[in-house]
């Protein structure tokens, strides 16, 4: 027995955004992951370069992000120039 495409693609939508909609989780594996990179690198957890290195990857994840975001916008410009 087939199953229905759409049927499938019915089940998949609100599986994928449940598992968005906890933000908290998101965050716990955003911060295991940003541990894991910093360790990897050979930063020692409770030092200095350690808390630099998940800051970074804090500021990497930020405009990665803000890259993703679509700018939107309206506006009304007045120009004045003095000729070419």
């Amino acid at each position: 027995m087939t199953k229905h495409p759409l049927f499938i693609l019915a089940l998949a939508i609100p599986l994928a955004l449940a598992a968005c909609a906890d933000p908290q989780a998101e965050q716990a594996r955003l911060d295991a992951l940003d541990h894991k990179n910093c360790t990897d690198l050979g930063f020692e957890p409770g030092t200095e370069a350690y808390g630099n290195c998940r800051l970074k990857m804090r500021e990497i994840r930020a405009k990665e992000e803000g890259s993703r975001s679509p700018n939107i916008g309206f506006g009304v410009g007045i120009g004045v120039s003095k000729g070419f």
